[in-house]
């Protein structure tokens, strides 16, 4: 080092006038040399505190790596189409249920006992055929229906029905036989949304008559509630008419039956609406915002069927959930002779 600055200076000693030029470059060149020195005098140390530089960049490097995998990952996991999964023995429990409603409607009399016999074996050798799976996937969007196995009642055995299972106001039948259930009335909403018509805590829960309604469906609206099944028992069965809005055209009726006799209903609208919509205050026999209730399925049906009921007409509504925490499924129907 020292014989660099001598050469350095006897330069610049002969060479006066290049001196403003070339200092900067002499500086330079001095710094660099005591770099170099310092370098070799302290290898070990500087090889050390370099792989320590090393390895931190290294490390920090793979955490950055780690993080943005686990943020794609995350945004791939949620633009995932989730897809329901019903176990075999679901879909087995269920029918089983509905089977058990037919065996005590029309235990009545012996014809009707026969029938139902019929219809279980039937629906249960159709549960082996088609069920084979472990566990069958079933999307919210499906279009595979599964019949209710159920069958329209004849009055006389509704009444001995309703006499053993005090709560049963009615019995509701879609006439192509896509569901077929008691109604049940208890002095709240919520009895029924968790108990079957024996009084059995159930996921299914029952069709039920809101509990302001009168019993002999006499109001202007009356509200009937169901749960919306993954495998389409209860009211999971409307959900082809929101799929596909053609299927309603040869679908369109269903009966109320009571002991006193049957009404005959024809669906006409069906729309979502929001859980807390004003709709579900229009019940009872004379509902001050009817017209305004009308009015509101008529602009914002799925469907226009060109029926218009008005004010005087007997109305049913029939809700259910959905695959949204904020909105139902309603549709509507219209009494007719």
């Amino acid at each position: 080092m020292q014989n660099l600055i001598s050469s350095f200076k006897k330069f610049n000693n002969k060479h006066r006038k290049l001196v403003p030029f070339i200092i900067y470059f002499e500086i330079f060149a001095i710094l660099i040399a005591s770099i170099f020195k310092g370098f070799r005098k302290n290898f070990k140390m500087v090889a050390v505190v370099a792989l320590v530089v090393i390895a931190i960049v290294f490390a920090l490097g793979h955490l950055l790596y780690n993080d943005r995998m686990v943020n794609a990952s995350e945004k791939e996991d949620m633009g995932t189409e989730i897809v329901e999964t019903i176990s075999v023995e679901e879909m087995i429990a269920a029918k089983e249920e509905t089977i058990k409603l037919v065996e005590a409607a029309v235990s009545a009399t012996s014809e009707a006992s026969e029938n139902a016999v019929a219809t279980e074996s039937s629906d249960e050798a159709s549960i082996d055929e088609s069920v084979t799976e472990e566990t069958v996937e079933v999307s919210t969007e499906a279009t595979t229906e599964v019949s209710t196995g159920a069958a329209v009642l004849p009055n006389e055995d509704l009444a001995k029905f309703m006499a053993e299972y005090p709560d049963t106001v009615a019995w509701l039948s879609f006439e192509d036989d896509r569901l077929s259930y008691p109604i049940m009335q208890a002095g709240d909403n919520s009895k029924y949304a968790i108990k079957d018509y024996e009084g059995n805590d159930s996921e299914t829960g029952s069709l039920f008559l809101d509990y302001r309604a009168t019993s002999d469906f006499s109001d202007a609206n009356s509200i009937i509630y169901g749960h919306n099944m993954r495998n389409r028992t209860m009211f999971g069965a409307l959900r082809t008419y929101k799929e596909d809005l053609g299927f309603l055209e040869n679908h369109k009726y269903f009966q109320i039956i009571t002991p006193e006799g049957t009404r005959r209903y024809m669906l006409f609208a069906f729309m979502d609406v929001p859980k807390n919509s004003y709709i579900y205050d229009v019940c009872g026999a004379n509902p001050e915002n009817m017209r305004e209730f009308l009015d509101t399925i008529e602009y914002k049906t799925y469907i226009d069927t060109g029926i218009e009921p008005t004010v005087d007409d007997k109305i049913i509504t029939l809700s259910t959930c959905t695959k949204s925490d904020t909105l139902f499924f309603v549709m509507f129907a219209v009494e007719v002779e």
